[in-house]
């Protein structure tokens, strides 16, 4: 028996010529990451959205927007830490790690590939940290550093993130277009990416990825900038 399938319909041609038809199983249409898809903030979107969070008094916000813009860590991640991540005892955390099992991929079949990633908190982002926790306590050193309004203690899922995000970018007048909770790293990736004078290799290592072509998909260039680089080198 021989089988072919024009037009979505798979069809089984049998020697005697007799033809029996059942639909075929449809392919599922790859679509692409939402994360991947997502822009970074500019440096005066980043401006307004800080302002806009300080200014309304949301310490939770306000450290998310800076601690995700700041660490490069994902959504997940960032949902997933506890006061006792930031916390000491005695003061806030000069850096965060992230054990292996916590990060992506970290406990599928590859996680001997995948290692803890530690970051260094930079002075602005240890500043929102302690005002977050001057809100919501130290005493329960499990309690999210980033729990939802409705079920206190309990840790934000990525959607009510999302919607933080996006009307706080729509008060501020900023296009919500491709905005997303990956915007958050992909801006940091950005950060970096300027910051090491364009080195690929550093970035990657910097974010964790596990190749540089992954890397490459994070950074965005425009026309202007491409004809500056064309126009610099010129004979």
């Amino acid at each position: 028996m021989r089988t072919y399938s024009p037009g979505g319909m798979r069809y089984d041609l049998r020697l005697r010529g007799t033809v029996a038809i059942r639909p075929a199983r449809q392919r599922s249409v790859s679509r692409p990451s939402w994360g991947m898809s997502a822009r970074p903030f500019t440096d005066s979107e980043f401006t307004s959205l800080s302002s806009h969070f300080a200014a309304a008094g949301k310490t939770r916000d306000f450290l998310i927007l800076k601690l995700g813009c700041g660490s490069g860590y994902r959504i997940s991640e960032l949902l997933g830490l506890r006061v006792r991540h930031v916390w000491t005892g005695t003061e806030v955390a000069h850096e965060i790690t992230i054990a292996r099992r916590n990060l992506k991929g970290g406990r599928g079949a590859y996680h001997r590939s995948v290692r803890g990633r530690r970051v260094p908190l930079a002075e602005p982002v240890r500043d929102a940290v302690r005002e977050h926790l001057m809100k919501i306590g130290t005493d329960n050193a499990d309690r999210a550093l980033f729990s939802s309004t409705q079920a206190q203690g309990e840790p934000m899922d990525r959607s009510a993130v999302y919607r933080v995000l996006t009307e706080a970018c729509r008060r501020c007048g900023i296009d919500t277009t491709r905005v997303s909770t990956h915007s958050l790293r992909k801006t940091f990736v950005g950060r970096i990416y300027k910051a090491s004078n364009h080195n690929l290799i550093a970035t990657q290592r910097i974010v964790g990825h596990k190749n540089p072509g992954t890397t490459s998909m994070y950074i965005e260039t425009d026309s202007a900038q491409l004809d500056a680089l064309m126009l610099s080198v010129a004979a």
